[in-house]
């Protein structure tokens, strides 16, 4: 299940980093997302156009095999019942996942993150220092019950709540 999230994530994220206009190459030779970097057979930092064909290639893949596993009944349709079934399966990885980077931050394994390893995030970290007030209030607002700890509940409901206004009204 959790290689299924993980492809996934870069079926996902992928045609978001290729759908920039210029020179057909992704990094800058410094920092390469970590998702992309099995991608860098050369190792020099940038994904060139025939490492990203490649990796068209294993998204494809990987979409195909996503798909099978969905179509439960094998007639190369998915029906409602089975894209139900599926969105459920993906939201259970996905919790799965928030709860994984939320232990991964908190270091003193106290089930809830202070304000330092709150800053540890992915996200949080590149707000500093210039973003500290930022930070503080994303920080004050996660800590629904003000003890100064953000708990894994409070963490949840949170990133829950972004959820929803991101999907609207509407969304299931």
């Amino acid at each position: 299940m959790k290689l299924q999230y993980i492809a996934l994530c870069a079926v996902l994220a992928s045609p978001a980093a290729f759908a920039q206009s210029g020179p057909k190459s992704f990094g800058d030779g410094t920092c390469l997302p970590k998702y992309l970097q099995h991608y860098d057979v050369n190792g020099d930092g940038v994904i060139s156009e025939e490492e990203r064909q490649v990796m068209d290639q294993a998204r494809d893949q990987i979409r195909k095999q996503l798909r099978d596993s969905w179509d439960e009944d094998g007639d190369g349709a998915i029906s409602d019942q089975e894209r139900d079934k599926a969105r459920l399966r993906l939201r259970d990885m996905i919790e799965e996942c928030r709860v994984t980077r939320f232990n991964e931050a908190d270091l003193d394994g106290d089930g809830a993150l202070s304000q330092d390893e709150f800053e540890t995030l992915p996200g949080m970290a590149n707000k500093l220092p210039d973003g500290q007030e930022l930070v503080d209030a994303i920080f004050d607002r996660l800590d629904a019950n003000d003890d100064g700890l953000i708990s894994l509940e409070e963490f949840l409901a949170a990133v829950k709540q972004c959820d929803r206004d991101r999907d609207g009204p509407n969304a299931k």
